[in-house]
């Protein structure tokens, strides 16, 4: 055999086990992925120098649709995401908790209509009311609730075949969850469809640098998924609707563990927290910002980070990563040996 015909047969060997070990999204029993956005002190310390007020320096807001009422919530301690899966055949089903801290919730309202209660009220702080001076809404009324927690929860199926997020026979489009890597996301591909509809506008893959937050290290590969840019009009629903949140331009970024297609960290919400009614999301990790903007240090991943993996009960995938390569990685450098044994091989008979 050749040596040219040996490396052939090697690159295919190579390409048909990678692709075995990819060749479809599974999920076999129950799993568990925690996100997190921190609370750090010196961080809000470091806003207040630059004239920025408390209330300004969040771990997430969100617009939050509860029976049909929209709020804006504000959480200034840590934000805590929990996705639980469970394998259904066809389907994943997903329970998300969402669990907030120090949390301030407004919403506007008419004249005659109530605030509709979705949080324990034995976490109620304070609570007042302000008139709107808004020139269209002056019979509207802010309503303010300060607690010391808050849990929003809900419920929707992953679809295996293609990941699409489906909740009441509505698809919302691709989980943010995962990229399957026997089938990954690509560029103009459709991202998501209810109710907003982007497309992926650009896919970066680093084979360089780690992805950190506090003692937590993503080794490369990963990958980073962003949409095309799209607008959004999120009013109060009520005769001519209070426009709660206007946003032109806004984009979608997703970054996922390019092994083994989980997401490590994201700035906003998407189809799995849409489906639970929470319409838009940002988050920012402030132990993270501290690092990227006081001590310059770019590696820090500044949105909801992935804190912990599970699969099935008592059996965890830890997420500080000490080997820095994948299992395709040594896949090829093993079949880079091997082929280099062959040559020597080769060279010694000649």
């Amino acid at each position: 055999m050749s040596m040219y015909r040996a490396m052939g047969l090697l690159l295919v060997a190579f390409i048909l086990f990678t692709a075995s070990l990819s060749s479809a999204f599974e999920l076999h029993g129950n799993a568990s992925l925690v996100y997190v956005s921190s609370r750090y002190n010196p961080y809000i310390q470091y806003r207040l120098s630059r004239g920025d007020k408390p209330e300004w320096v969040t771990t997430s807001l969100m617009i939050y649709n509860y029976s049909g009422v929209a709020y804006v919530i504000q959480a200034h301690n840590d934000t805590e995401v929990i996705f639980k899966l469970k394998d259904q055949g066809r389907y994943i089903h997903s329970h998300v908790t969402v669990l907030l801290s120090n949390v301030t919730i407004m919403t506007i309202l008419p004249r005659g209509v109530s605030p509709r209660i979705f949080w324990n009220e034995s976490e109620l702080i304070s609570e007042r009311t302000e008139k709107s001076h808004e020139f269209n809404f002056k019979n509207w009324t802010w309503y303010i609730f300060e607690l010391r927690t808050v849990k929003i929860g809900g419920a929707y199926t992953i679809r295996k075949k293609d990941l699409q997020v489906i909740r009441d026979g509505i698809a919302y489009g691709h989980t943010m969850l995962f990229d399957d890597p026997g089938n990954p996301l690509k560029e103009g591909e459709v991202f998501t469809v209810y109710p907003f509809f982007t497309t992926i506008n650009k896919i970066t893959i680093n084979n360089r640098d780690p992805l950190k937050w506090k003692n937590i290290i993503y080794y490369p590969p990963t990958k980073t998924v962003v949409t095309d840019y799209y607008s959004f009009n999120i009013t109060q629903p009520f005769g001519r609707g209070f426009p709660i949140e206007i946003v032109p331009m806004a984009t979608l970024s997703y970054t996922f563990d390019a092994s083994d297609g989980k997401l490590i960290t994201t700035l906003n919400s998407g189809p799995d927290l849409w489906a639970i009614g929470i319409l838009n999301a940002d988050f920012i990790d402030e132990y993270s910002c501290y690092r990227v903007e006081v001590k310059h240090d770019y590696l820090y991943a500044f949105g909801l980070f992935l804190k912990s993996f599970r699969i099935n009960e008592g059996e965890v995938e830890k997420v500080i990563f000490r080997k820095p390569k994948t299992k395709v990685a040594y896949i090829f450098y093993g079949s880079l040996l091997l082929l280099g044994l062959v040559v020597v091989g080769r060279l010694k008979r000649r």
